[in-house]
């Protein structure tokens, strides 16, 4: 019973546009990406993720990458409260979150702090529901950055990108 209980909750978020994985940390391909231009010695890239399905709500991958020749190691309260997003709508206005996104970027519901730990060259990346995060619901182009407060003071900022709903 509890596992159709478990099922049903997952089929639920999924129709949401979210998924919840427990995957074993991926090698992240920077051949292909885009990267902003490297500040205290980090770069973050931001690309969209293809869809499955035409309904399927819109979702980035935000990757941020190590580009200094030594060993950096910092700690961020958690992925979604490190990113700022800036989206702004086809016309022309910034975009709010949902109502799920408001409750999904309280601070108080991201307790964990985690390590980020990059190797000379090595990224992490991160996918982030930003359709179910974020208002993107009306038709036409949505162009889309983030930025991240670095250890050092500094804050980088992505490469844009168009998402187009």
């Amino acid at each position: 019973m509890a596992i159709g209980f478990i099922r049903g909750t997952l089929d639920w978020f999924a129709k949401l546009g979210l998924t919840v994985r427990d995957d074993a940390p991926k090698t992240v391909d920077i051949a292909g990406r885009e990267w902003g231009e490297p500040v205290d010695g980090m770069a973050l890239s931001i690309q969209q993720i293809r869809k499955e399905d035409p309904a399927q709500l819109p979702s980035i991958s935000a990757a941020i990458r190590n580009v200094s020749g030594e060993q950096r190691r910092f700690e961020i309260p958690d992925w979604l409260l490190f990113y700022s997003f800036e989206i702004t709508g086809p016309d022309g206005k910034r975009v709010g979150p949902t109502a799920f996104g408001r409750e999904l970027l309280k601070p108080e519901r991201h307790q964990r702090r985690i390590v980020v730990d990059l190797a000379p060259g090595q990224a992490v990346e991160t996918d982030i529901p930003i359709g179910s995060i974020f208002e993107m619901r009306a038709s036409g182009e949505y162009p889309v950055r983030i930025s991240a407060s670095l250890p050092e003071g500094g804050a980088a900022t992505s490469n844009p990108i168009a998402i187009h709903v």
